[in-house]
């Protein structure tokens, strides 16, 4: 019992360090993939599977897939191909245990592994301590498959499923729930198929009662992103009820026709194995349990995303609805949320300043536009500041994102200044070019390749405008000094000079940062035609 138990707990370690290696490891391949071959829905069920295989996570590839519908990078249709392809992909873990994990010394292999990943992780750089990570995991989860052996040795002692007779609806409805209440309690899927196969390796059950529980287990793995979507964005609760009605609907009709699908599993492993090996079979039919789901849903994926759509419109506010939580732990999914974030933040930005060129005057619809922006700007903190980029181009993108974000807030500052409205009327041939500039601005927004041009235009306006500031600055001064002007109009107008000059600076720095982060390079800021009092 005690080693059942504690099998149990490595097992769950070595599955979460194995998935946080992986997913250092294979982050930025991983966001390569979903953007490339995701283009229909094969392409995303291809996707999904092999994403999962390779991290080991259904999970991960959920709470990534969700950044990526967050980003924009990714439709809600394409993401539901990608979440059926997960749960096909979910199953490779039964495979490893059922063809390696009763077959091997899994002692003698794992203590070596676990040795050789802690080496790793204390000796290593930084950068490859994530690999150490994946060995160690790797080595705890075959250790607690032993221990999970050693525990099921005796467990007709502690458990008993006789009275469970599969021919019965209430004994097939107590094994579902048994099956939904172990991943719930083990938090992973995984480890409740473990712990699932170990037992009828063990004798414990039959190969009957293992299928009622691997339904029930595929129905209990949908809790976490259920858990997880609470208080989440929109996209998240989408993809939490994917998976749930997904897997829900599989159930019921393979509870349905069990006794057709065990006969067909058996025939399959004789044909695989040579012989009806029950813990392969398991594996088995844990993956055409998956496999039946897609074939049922896959032929109706645009009815089905229309369907949550309307049952789950977006209501969340329009600047914070993608930042969540949820995706912190993928830095490159959390980082591409955030610079679509601000990106937005900056379109309404842009919308705000028109407006207040335009009206030359405060309004009520300016004052909200910039009220949003602020209440945006603390959601987007908070959400970085859960942020850990774990590679030099990650870390190189934060800080990037961190500039961004930084000019944005200086930005909004000055646009609380009251020199706003007398920067207007007193330069107002500056405004004018500023306007213009704006305009095309507005318009770049959904090219990258627009991005870029402009970054160079804001550049040299803003370069522009500081040489109008040093210039007209000292004419002001020379003018009040010869009683040509008064000085406190000379001052008003040095001070909306000043005005527009951050306004331009703040406004391509941001812009500049936006682009730096597209390109995945950190360049130091640029100061060098600043006097440090128009920061």
């Amino acid at each position: 019992m005690i080693n059942a138990i504690g099998g149990i707990g490595i097992f769950l370690l070595g599955m979460s360090m194995l998935t946080n290696g992986l997913k250092g490891i294979a982050g930025e391949t991983l966001k390569k993939w979903l953007h490339t071959f995701t283009k229909g829905t094969f392409t995303s069920l291809l996707t999904g599977f092999l994403m999962t295989i390779l991290v080991q996570s259904s999970t991960a590839t959920t709470i990534l897939t969700v950044g990526f519908v967050s980003a924009g990078l990714l439709t809600f249709m394409q993401s539901i191909g990608i979440i059926i392809g997960a749960n096909i992909g979910s199953t490779s873990t039964g495979w490893i245990i059922s063809l390696l994990g009763f077959k091997i010394s899994l002692q003698a292999m794992s203590l070596p592994m676990i040795a050789f990943g802690v080496f790793i992780q204390y000796v290593a750089p930084s950068d490859f301590k994530k690999y150490g990570g994946v060995f160690t995991g790797f080595g705890l989860l075959f250790l607690g498959i032993d221990l999970l052996q050693k525990g099921m040795e005796s467990a007709q002692n502690w458990i008993n499923f006789d009275s469970l007779n599969t021919d019965s609806w209430l004994s097939v409805f107590l094994l579902i729930g048994i099956g939904i209440v172990m991943t719930i309690i083990m938090q992973a899927s995984s480890a409740a198929m473990a712990a699932t196969l170990t037992a009828l390796f063990a004798g414990a059950i039959d190969f009957e009662q293992a299928a009622f529980l691997v339904v029930g287990q595929n129905i209990g793995t949908t809790a976490t992103a259920i858990v997880a979507s609470i208080g989440s964005s929109i996209a998240a609760k989408r993809t939490a009820a994917t998976h749930l009605l997904f897997n829900v609907v599989t159930a019921v009709i393979v509870t349905i026709f069990i006794g057709y699908i065990l006969q067909f599993v058996k025939f399959l492993t004789v044909a695989l194995v040579g012989s009806f090996d029950e813990t392969v079979g398991l594996a088995l039919f844990h993956t055409l349990f998956s496999v039946f789901g897609a074939i049922i849903f896959v032929p109706f994926t645009k009815q089905f995303s229309m369907l949550l759509l309307k049952l789950l419109p977006e209501k969340a506010n329009a600047l914070t609805r993608n930042l969540d939580d949820q995706l912190v732990s993928i830095p490159s999914a959390a980082l591409e949320v955030a610079y679509q974030t601000l990106l937005q933040i900056m379109e309404q930005l842009t919308d705000a300043i028109l407006e207040l060129l335009d009206a030359k005057k405060v309004t009520s619809s300016f004052e909200k536009k910039v009220r949003d922006v602020e209440e945006a700007i603390l959601s987007v903190r908070k959400f970085l500041n859960e942020v850990q980029s774990d590679s030099t181009k990650l870390r190189n993108q934060h800080v990037a994102i961190i500039h961004v974000l930084d000019h944005i807030t200086r930005l909004v500052s000055v646009l609380r200044e009251q020199q706003k409205v007398e920067g207007i009327f007193h330069h107002e041939k500056l405004m004018k070019k500023w306007h213009k500039t704006l305009e095309q601005i507005n318009e770049s927004y959904a090219s990258e390749e627009k991005l870029i041009e402009m970054e160079q235009v804001l550049e040299k306006t803003a370069h522009k405008i500081a040489e109008e500031r040093r210039t007209r600055r000292r004419k002001y001064y020379e003018r009040t000094a010869v009683r040509e002007t008064k000085l406190d109009v000379a001052m008003s107008k040095v001070q909306a000079l000043l005005w527009i000059d951050r306004l331009v600076y703040h406004y391509w720095r941001a812009f500049s940062r936006l682009v730096e982060f597209k390109k995945g390079a950190e360049i130091e800021e640029s100061t060098n035609f600043r006097d440090v009092e128009t920061m």
